[in-house]
């Protein structure tokens, strides 16, 4: 029972960026979706859309990103570069953030394929929880942190007609030693010395279906389909995953125990 494997994924619905230790913030693992990519008009964009987000991979540097292209160009972007605020949508949620030089955007309108500007969430998002006003959030969907297990992945995959990975579902945090979706039923857990609340299991979309090497959907809409067949709410959502809010900062890494502390 322990932790297994970290990612963040420094602009929102790019390529996963795997690293072995990570510090807690409140709104999430640092640097995790602390940047994302709007249309002109500040409503932001993902790889549901936008396959071409799957051609970024971006990493953090002392003094802001890195961002590399699949032809092997790269951008270097200062956290000065980001000039003005404005404000920007995700999920109906609209808070400000900062937005780029043009060149940048220009760089990036050019890789994707369509106008976008990148946005950064500043030293501190403004954005709020929904239904949880006291904690802040990144870029992320809704939640700061997505929890996954290697029992349920091996769950699906022993269903799906699909080879499917991990990378499909987008965690920020792998652990293993437990049984298949037994983690829907945790209240509260430990990761080595932070303490994490489980909102709900994660409800999923169309996007599980794009495969991280081809960037090409599945025609067969797996492991979604096998999701809705195996593992839904009582709406008849498919589930994979659970929605973990930080109740405190620290440091968490591969390795790490993992203690449940309630039941729902």
């Amino acid at each position: 029972m322990m932790l297994h494997e970290i990612y963040i994924y420094p602009i929102k619905s790019t390529k996963a960026y795997k690293i072995s230790q990570s510090i807690v913030q409140m709104q999430g693992l640092n640097f995790d979706r602390e940047f994302m990519l709007t249309d002109l008009n500040g409503k932001f964009i993902t790889a549901r859309t936008h396959s071409t987000l799957y051609e970024l991979f971006a990493f953090p540097i002392a003094q802001g990103i890195e961002i590399h292209h699949k032809n092997g160009s790269f951008i270097r972007i200062q956290y000065q570069d980001f000039l003005y605020s404005r404000n920007n949508e995700v999920w109906g949620d609209h808070f400000p953030s900062l937005v780029a030089k043009q060149e940048i955007n220009q760089w990036l309108t050019d890789k994707i394929k369509d106008n976008v500007q990148l946005r950064w969430l500043g030293e501190q998002s403004q954005r709020k929880i929904k239904h949880y006003p006291e904690y802040n959030v990144s870029f992320a969907d809704g939640y700061p942190i997505l929890l996954c297990t290697e029992e349920s992945l091996e769950k699906v995959k022993s269903e799906c007609p699909t080879e499917i990975t991990m990378l499909q579902f987008r965690p920020n945090v792998v652990i293993k030693g437990y049984s298949a979706f037994s983690e829907q039923n945790w209240h509260e857990i430990q990761i080595g010395n932070v303490k994490f609340l489980h909102t709900h299991p994660c409800t999923r979309c169309i996007l599980t279906t794009r495969n991280i090497y081809t960037n090409q959907l599945d025609p067969k809409a797996e492991p979604f389909r096998t999701l809705k067949r195996i593992n839904t709410n009582e709406n008849g959502k498919p589930l994979f995953g659970i929605n973990l809010i930080p109740m405190n900062t620290g440091i968490i890494k591969e390795g790490d125990e993992i203690k449940i502390l309630s039941y729902k």
